[in-house]
């Protein structure tokens, strides 16, 4: 909030004035990077929890398996 301020040229902690464009220059450029990085974790995200969910039904498929072969195997 503070950089928004700053960057917009509102005073900021009792000093005033405006960025020096490369620091604006910079700001934008850290900007474009957290919204990468944001991006880029919102995918790995998803793919986690579609792997995840993958995993869950395989391991329930794996648990029925189970129960039917020892169900077998006691002859019921």
């Amino acid at each position: 909030m503070q950089m928004d301020r700053h960057a917009s040229g509102q005073a900021v902690g009792g000093g005033g004035g405006t960025l020096k464009e490369s620091e604006s220059e910079e700001l934008a450029r850290l900007r474009r990077e957290k919204a990468e990085l944001v991006t880029e974790h919102a995918r790995e995200k998803a793919a986690w929890e579609k792997e995840r969910a993958e995993l869950e039904d395989e391991r329930d498929v794996l648990k029925r398996s189970v129960v039917l072969w020892v169900k077998e195997a006691m002859g019921r």
